[in-house]
């Protein structure tokens, strides 16, 4: 009987709570799964905006509770303490839903605080492992909520949801004075409550996701000591202490820069006047950016608080009460210094401290000439500005923010029914057959062409991508809160008991919370590292998971180049080759029209343009629009001139082909025709073919990134806006608006591009594996192909994520000096001037005046002085400065997918190609020149020696002294989807015809009267343009 009527009073004293913390929502019920799982369920109740926007009663609430339980027991003549035994009995039901806050009140009405705290505890240890259970859920974002991994993830997310809810109450009880906790239980607390929102929001809530990145939790935080969980990098502390120094013996790691506070100086006194002695910071100068005010809390007392001292110490007699009543009154202004901080060219300066090289040594300087130590290792940023625990709760402000959410139109509730309403997004009807979904989205997948397939795997990159990135986001700031060692954080102190006196601290005695305070610093950073360990190791096994998609083996991007057309052999008077026999009726075979129009009896003739005079000339190599159409008709490859003139405009839309407007070029030198002016009919047009490894000569170092049309691609300076633009539909596509702002918050694009422009190819990652063999023999790329393998799979990541960012080659030649070894008195004065050519190494072609294209360079004629010793000074000093593209359709090893373009030009420019001449009064005379071979260059270094330069008889007599450096720059491809083709031809002009008109202007333009008498073969059309142009 007595046992009944004790249940019966637990039971009644249960309503009465549940009826009591109605109001601030602590008794909610379970969300049935149905509604649950639709992405339109907000996380949390709009209420909870008013709960958490003021600071809880603690006292008014537990008077309550204690009077509730006093009357229950003095009405039915029970004890207190098996009432509360049987209450929790009853909430420990394994079938009801967990419910942390009646548990917690109830130990707080037994005084037993630390039963409280460990019921707190384990709720957000198990909130912290809960998310392990999505390691191997596979629900990315990708699959767009329609697999069976989604659903049988919403329990776990449900469960989340009313955990962190109730644990934040219990936070938010706490701060309110209803119990004491421990500064480690508040650290693990507020940790499962975030985690337990991560949970419940993957996937399904971006909104709430952005709202966690940008609300830090009200409490203490060390992003340095947290970096050591979460990153690799070992950061080792100089003292036991914990205590952060440099070599200057000030600790902190911004130079000082971090205590820079926008504020008055009223207001500057009064932060620094309730703080610890040498508490500091720096106002600016509204007026002169030169001039900085330091404000530090000196080590005097105010005038309260030194009479008492005085009155303790017992030592003041009445003697000396007339002397002290001549002493002046101390001000509260006084406890507050100021002082100024010049800033010039000499360096810093305060009063007669300084100059210093650096702010970090007058700060230095000057705390060492105090009778008291500034705080360095307390800048505003960890307390001096920031005040932790003045919000309700530490999570207040993201509860705040996501319960606002929900009244908002994503959210929109209909109370009537209980259902919401439908969304134009997810229909319900869709909604409600999750199973005949699942089965239609895997027919769909399997009835998907490739381009849907490709299209597919790159949505689902960019999602996990974007889960990625907000968890390695996350995961620094819950790191700088378990590692953290304020002692602030210990806000037992803080609490005084009640009138009931039930909350006394002796609980703790003994207690697992209690013996934190007595551990060390290693100590205390592995209890930090277990707290956080699930966490990390689900970033981890994220981290592992989108490598095999994110960076594909070689064997999943590279093909085998094949030919497009039919070939047959063909015999002439100077080669036997393989050349197409027939073209089909397909775009993409511009380079076999190439192929087969520059061989023999093709009909299609080929001038020379020589543009420009003397030493700043070029040649290019033109046909006519006529004779290729023409040539197409005969070939069968198109039936009248319309079509042909169309394929002919596809192949200029892909810049295999250049149109040359022969009156733009030679506009400033007119000449009559009786001066073999140009004679063609205005009608006609002229193309030159297109290298797609294009070099362009820059003329300064601000032209490197400069937007220009090189190649077979169209290349504008690299910004983050044209990144954005291209990330912004799919994030669009896989979580809409509320995706994009978390994307845009995180800098996803900025991450993206720094993760893939120094991803480690395959090769690299497997270092210390088999070694490459071929034909039996240890095969291994020299370093200068290296690393175009490398920056070509870099390329290939951007174009498998429809990215713009490519790598463009820069490679730097600096002539230091030229001397004449065999000369026995050294090498005499001589004003020189060098030709230089980037250049495949099969090429055989000179370069003299007479030979040079619009890749090669001329340096301006210096005259070089007589120099002696192996360390001599630089005495030439010329620069030339050379870039081309990183081609797309080619594999790492930079062999073009499509073997017609393969046969005619083959890689990237290998040799730089050098002739050096003497600059006399009316002629040059040749001293020289030299194939410089380019495989010992790499990026990591600059590559220095002599050159022997061979002249025409054979004989080596000059010698240049070279120094080489390699660099890639990243650029972005145009698009003409954003602009207009003339908007975009003006951001993005030929590099060629920027050239050929400049070089006009100087010496105009003319062509060569007769075409090539004599036909030659090549696979080559390199090889085969230098035959013309020699």
């Amino acid at each position: 009987k007595e046992n009944i009527l004790t249940t019966g009073v637990a039971r009644r004293l249960l309503r009465e709570m549940a009826r009591m913390i109605i109001p601030f929502l602590g008794d909610m019920n379970t969300t049935p799964m149905a509604l649950f799982r639709r992405h339109v369920h907000p996380l949390i109740a709009y209420g909870a905006a008013h709960v958490f926007q003021e600071a809880c009663e603690g006292e008014t609430i537990l008077s309550i509770l204690v009077d509730i339980l006093d009357n229950l027991c003095s009405m039915f003549h029970v004890s207190k303490a098996p009432v509360i035994e049987h209450a929790l009995i009853i909430l420990g039901c394994p079938r009801q839903p967990q419910r942390i806050v009646f548990a917690v009140l109830l130990h707080c009405l037994t005084g037993r605080a630390d039963l409280a705290e460990d019921v707190m505890r384990d709720a957000a240890n198990d909130q912290v492992h809960r998310c392990e259970a999505l390691v191997s859920a596979n629900d990315e974002l990708g699959y767009n909520r329609k697999t069976k991994f989604h659903a049988s993830s919403q329990y776990v997310k449900r469960q989340s949801v009313n955990i962190s809810f109730q644990l934040e109450l219990c936070l938010w009880l706490h701060r309110g004075g209803v119990f004491p906790m421990s500064g480690l239980a508040v650290k693990e607390t507020t940790v499962g409550v975030r985690i337990g929102y991560i949970v419940a929001s993957w996937g399904r809530c971006h909104e709430a996701l952005e709202t966690l990145l940008k609300c830090d939790p009200d409490c203490a935080m060390d992003f340095e000591r947290g970096r050591q969980l979460w990153s690799s990098m070992k950061i080792i502390l100089s003292n036991p202490d914990g205590e952060e120094k440099d070599a200057d013996g000030a600790e902190t790691t911004s130079g000082g820069w971090e205590f820079l506070v926008d504020c008055t100086r009223e207001e500057a006194a009064e932060l620094l006047r309730l703080r610890k002695c040498g508490s500091f910071l720096l106002r600016p100068n509204k007026d002169d950016h030169g001039i900085f005010t330091l404000s530090f809390r000196t080590n005097l007392k105010p005038k309260g608080e030194s009479e008492v001292a005085e009155n303790e110490n017992g030592d003041a007699s009445s003697d000396a009460q007339p002397s002290n009543a001549s002493v002046k009154p101390r001000k509260l202004d006084d406890l507050v210094q100021h002082a100024i901080i010049r800033l010039s060219d000499a360096g810093f300066k305060c009063g007669s401290f300084g100059p210093f090289s650096s702010l970090l040594k007058l700060l230095d300087s000057v705390s060492t000439s105090l009778p008291f130590d500034l705080l360095f290792s307390e800048p505003p940023a960890q307390g001096i500005i920031k005040e932790e625990g003045g919000q309700p709760s530490p999570n207040s402000v993201f509860v705040r923010k996501l319960a606002l959410h929900s009244n908002t139109e994503h959210y929109r509730w209909n109370a009537s029914t209980g259902r919401p309403m439908k969304s134009p997004q997810l229909p319900a009807d869709e909604e409600d057959d999750l199973s005949q979904n699942v089965v239609k989205k895997a027919d769909s997948f399997f009835q998907q062409t490739e381009q849907e397939k490709a299209e597919f795997e790159r949505l689902k990159q960019l999602g996990m991508f974007s889960q990625l990135l907000v968890i390695t986001e996350l995961r620094k700031q819950l790191c700088a809160v378990v590692a953290s060692t304020d002692d602030r954080m210990d806000e037992r102190a803080a609490w005084q008991e009640g009138k009931h006196g039930a909350l006394s601290e002796s609980f703790f005695e003994g207690s697992i919370a209690a013996s934190g305070e007595e551990t060390g610093e290693l100590e205390m950073d592995s209890i930090a590292s277990r707290m956080i360990r699930p966490f990390l190791q689900w970033c981890r096994a994220l981290e592992t998971s989108i490598v095999g998609d994110l960076l594909p083996m070689l064997d999943e991007i590279s093909q085998m180049p094949a030919s497009s057309l039919p070939v047959a052999l063909s015999a002439t008077a100077t080669a036997i080759e393989a050349v197409p026999t027939q073209i089909g009726s397909c775009v993409d075979c511009g380079d076999a029209i190439i192929r087969r129009m520059i061989q023999p009896r093709s009909g299609v003739e080929f001038r020379t343009l020589r543009v420009g005079e003397a030493g700043q000339s070029a040649v290019v190599v033109l046909f006519r629009r006529s004779q290729a159409s023409a040539w197409i008709i005969r070939s069968g490859a198109e039936m009248n001139e319309a079509d042909a003139a169309k394929r002919l405009r596809i192949m200029e839309r892909r810049r295999v082909i250049e149109r040359v407007d022969l009156t733009s070029i030679a506009y400033e030198k007119q000449v009559d025709a009786d001066h073999n002016e140009f004679t063609e009919n205005d009608n006609d047009v002229r193309y030159r073919f297109v290298d797609p490894w294009e070099v362009e000569v820059l003329e300064s170092k601000d032209a490197e990134l400069r937007g220009a049309s090189l190649g077979r691609q169209q290349y504008i300076p690299f910004t983050i806006g044209a990144v954005a633009r291209a990330c912004e539909d799919a994030q669009r596509l896989l979580g809409g608006l509320h995706l994009l702002s978390l994307w845009s918050t995180a800098r996803g694009g900025v991450c993206l591009t720094k993760a893939l422009a120094s991803v480690y190819p395959p090769w690299e990652r497997d270092a210390g594996g088999d070694l490459q063999v071929l034909n039996g023999a240890e095969t291994q790329p020299n370093t200068y192909a290296n690393c175009f393998r490398q920056h070509l799979y870099r390329n290939t990541l951007f174009h498998r994520l429809k990215l713009p960012q490519r790598f463009i080659a820069i490679l730097q030649v600096e002539i230091l000096d030229l001397k004449n070894l065999t000369a026995p008195g050294g090498s005499p004065s001589v004003t020189a001037y060098a030709l230089l050519r980037l250049k495949r190494d099969a090429s055989n072609a000179p370069l003299t005046h007479k030979a040079r294209t619009l890749d090669s360079a001329s340096t301006e004629p210096r005259k070089i002085n007589k120099s002696s010793g192996p360390n001599a000074p630089a005495s030439w000093g010329s620069v030339v400065r050379f870039r081309f593209p990183l081609p797309e359709g080619v594999n790492c090893d930079g062999v073009s997918f499509d073997s017609d373009r393969e046969a005619l030009f083959k890689g990237a420019p290998s040799v730089l190609q050098i002739s050096v001449y003497e600059k006399k009064f009316m002629t040059s005379s040749a001293l020289g020149g030299a194939d410089v071979n380019l495989d010992s260059l790499s990026t990591s270094g600059q590559l220095e020696e002599w050159v022997p330069l061979r002249s025409t008889k054979d004989d080596i007599t000059w010698f240049a002294r070279l120094r080489l450096t390699l660099r890639f720059e990243l650029m972005c491809l145009a698009s003409r989807g954003s602009s207009g083709d003339r908007n975009l031809d003006e951001q993005c002009p030929s590099a060629g015809l920027r050239k050929m008109k400049r070089l006009s202007r100087i010496g105009g333009a003319h062509e060569d009267a007769n075409g090539l008498p004599r036909s030659i073969s090549s696979p080559e059309i390199a090889s085969y343009f230098e035959h013309l142009v020699s």
